[in-house]
């Protein structure tokens, strides 16, 4: 019987190997530690303890009484104590979110990682604050204030018909400040607010915010805003551990989400695509509405075209910004500027659907429920024939409705 012996390296490409190695780490540790604190907090999951999440808090209101911090929701929170914090939840590595109630809202309170290049205030209105700081009293500085807020906004969503579809540079100042009446603006309030606003999904949120699934903002202070909380709809589903929700509350939210769907091609921003669907990114509110979470990953039609007409490309599969897909001209090796996918086909996918490994917010249905549901939903969820023709989103959002009514009624 014949062995095989393994080749031992030669010394000398041992040294060499074990070289690299060490250049290899040298490199990564060199790139770890070029990030300032605050980029590397939020470079990887870190735990409430470890961001010193609580002493931010501490800082933001000592920033409030110092002056040096504004919003509407500072003095609830600092002062009267109408603003309850109670769990810190920093579930992602870019975000710090706490729990807790405000005048018997049940909220998140959150914070998300702050733009690398933020123009200060001060420069964008081309003065310099001395002691006596500037404040909406002072008519120039407010009007300067209020143009570049507009102006800023509708450059973030790549959105020119702010005036025509949401109001006037007054009116969406109002709607930032929303739900609260604007007063006059101190310069913390508007610094603070300047400096939020460089967060789209702050902006989407208050904009958006007379849609059913958008969820409730009941204001800021300083870099963190208050959210309606919500259970998301990842706790529906079945796992090894547990049960999935009863059939009827699944209901509910399937039938929800088609109506999310539907409200979502036409907004006050005209037609949103949700580029992250998955069931960690909507929820379920105390009044039953299912709600988009995390917006940072939903765009109007224009900025959408723009992420998807990448510079070259050499497939389909380098045209893609998360969910939202076209395809690649090999001829000019640039991404085309239509999206192929939709809301509804996505949300069939990836929640409603069940697959290897994914449990579907449908899965487990009623055997007469599943054989009506199962080639309604597979054809729905069909990455094929896309972009679907004309008519074909109102025909299977019709066919899933009534199935879905059908079987709430009969439960």
């Amino acid at each position: 019987m014949l062995f095989s012996r393994r080749r031992k390296l030669p010394r000398g490409r041992k040294l060499v190997c074990c070289t690299l190695l060490v250049i290899v780490i040298f490199i990564f540790y060199q790139i770890v530690t070029s990030f300032n604190d605050e980029d590397v907090e939020f470079d990887r999951q870190w735990t409430c303890e470890e961001l010193k999440a609580k002493d931010r808090l501490v800082k933001l209101c000592k920033d409030f009484t110092n002056g040096n911090t504004g919003g509407n929701l500072c003095r609830d929170l600092c002062t009267s104590g109408e603003l309850v914090i109670q769990d810190c939840l920093a579930h992602k590595n870019t975000t710090i979110v706490f729990s807790g109630t405000w005048r018997k809202n049940d909220i998140v309170f959150k914070t998300k990682r702050r733009p690398h290049h933020v123009e200060n205030l001060e420069d964008v209105l081309s003065i310099g604050v001395s002691d006596d700081e500037p404040t909406a009293g002072d008519e120039q500085v407010y009007k300067k204030f209020v143009f570049h807020v507009f102006d800023h906004v509708q450059n973030e969503l790549s959105f020119f018909r702010l005036k025509d579809m949401i109001g006037s540079e007054q009116q969406v100042l109002e709607l930032l400040w929303h739900p609260h009446p604007l007063g006059e603006l101190t310069w913390a309030d508007m610094s603070s607010l300047w400096r939020l606003i460089q967060r789209d999904e702050f902006i989407k949120l208050q904009l958006l915010k007379e849609m059913k699934h958008i969820p409730r903002v009941y204001g800021f202070c300083g870099s963190f805003y208050a959210v309606e909380k919500v259970e998301t709809i990842e706790g529906f589903s079945f796992t090894p551990f547990k049960r999935p929700m009863p059939w009827k509350k699944r209901l509910n939210a399937a039938l929800d989400l088609l109506d999310l769907s539907k409200e979502f091609t036409e907004t006050p921003l005209g037609q949103l695509h949700h580029c992250d669907i998955q069931p960690g990114n909507f929820g379920v509110a105390k009044d039953k509405r299912v709600v988009a979470l995390d917006i940072d990953s939903m765009f109007g039609t224009k900025q959408m075209e723009d992420f998807l007409e990448q510079p070259t490309c050499e497939s389909d599969a380098q045209c893609d910004f998360f969910d939202c897909v076209s395809a690649c001209n090999t001829t000019e090796n640039k991404c085309s500027r239509k999206i192929l996918t939709n809301n509804l086909q996505i949300i069939c996918r990836d929640i409603l659907l069940s697959y290897w490994g994914q449990p579907g917010l449908l899965q487990r249905a009623p055997i007469h429920a599943q054989n009506k549901l199962s080639p309604v939903l597979s054809d729905c969820a069909s990455d094929k024939m896309l972009p679907w023709k004309p008519g074909k989103i109102e025909k299977i959002y019709r066919k899933l409705k009534t199935i879905l009514s059908e079987e709430l009624v009969s439960n």
